[in-house]
């Protein structure tokens, strides 16, 4: 069958203003959205740009800036992780459902704490968060990433025998600096010697919030009203130093 030049553009233009009509062929444009929420005094920014399924973007608390990555499936952000922007060290997991003009975000720390909620509301994306756009409280601090997670200190005790004999005794406190805020500390003892032995289950010592405050840590208990200053620190590779009244200690990860 022979096809003629007529008929070949007609079939060619045909085609071409079919393509259009295809569903699914035109893709959104990337946009960038951000939300907001105030807890406890305390303002969490989250801007996210939307591309397709894929989302980007940072969360701001105070001096806390964490990177965030997401994958967008219809209303739901599922799989987001927040990581150190230095280090690309994963702090926190995360899923969120989008409400019109409200984001429930839900906050995953790593077991065995507690998921966090916040129901935050769009803003302009453009507009400075609230926390920045208001002057900061005389000592105010923030927190800082390079310290958030779950640390550890062991001391121990020999004694040189004698009439009572060798006796060892040992505590171990965790320490957990967590991202949304929050601290706690446990403490766990264990000894013995010669014809006895003691073993103490771990029991809280402190709860409550945490602040940097330039090369310091400050500390506030659950139910108390003002930060107190708990310990100077410093980073020393991947050891947290601290110093204090109780004088120097180390801590490990």
């Amino acid at each position: 069958m022979t096809i003629r030049p007529a008929d070949a553009r007609r079939r060619l233009l045909a085609g071409l203003l079919a393509v259009p009509l295809l569903p699914g062929v035109a893709r959104a444009q990337p946009r960038t959205v951000a939300y907001e929420a105030v807890e406890r005094g305390v303002t969490t920014r989250l801007v996210l740009r939307i591309d397709g399924a894929q989302v980007t973007g940072e969360l701001l608390e105070g001096s806390l800036r964490l990177a965030v990555a997401a994958t967008l499936q219809g209303q739901r952000l599922q799989q987001g992780r927040m990581t150190d922007p230095g280090s690309g060290r994963r702090i926190l997991g995360f899923d969120g459902e989008l409400r019109g003009a409200e984001l429930m975000l839900t906050v995953r720390p790593d077991a065995p704490n507690p998921a966090r909620t916040l129901a935050m509301r769009r803003v302009e994306a453009g507009a400075p968060a609230a926390a920045a756009a208001a002057p900061r409280a005389a000592g105010a601090g923030g927190l800082d990433p390079a310290i958030v997670g779950r640390w550890r200190h062991e001391s121990q005790i020999n004694s040189p025998g004698g009439a009572g004999g060798f006796a060892s005794f040992a505590t171990v406190r965790t320490l957990e600096l967590s991202a949304d805020g929050r601290v706690r500390q446990w403490v766990r003892s264990a000894g013995g010697g010669g014809n006895w032995s003691h073993q103490g289950g771990e029991t809280m010592e402190f709860s409550g919030h945490w602040q940097a405050r330039g090369a310091e840590i400050w500390v506030r208990p659950d139910g108390g009203a003002d930060f107190v200053r708990a310990a100077g620190y410093r980073r020393v590779g991947e050891r947290l130093v601290t110093e204090s009244a109780q004088g120097r200690q180390i801590w490990e990860r």
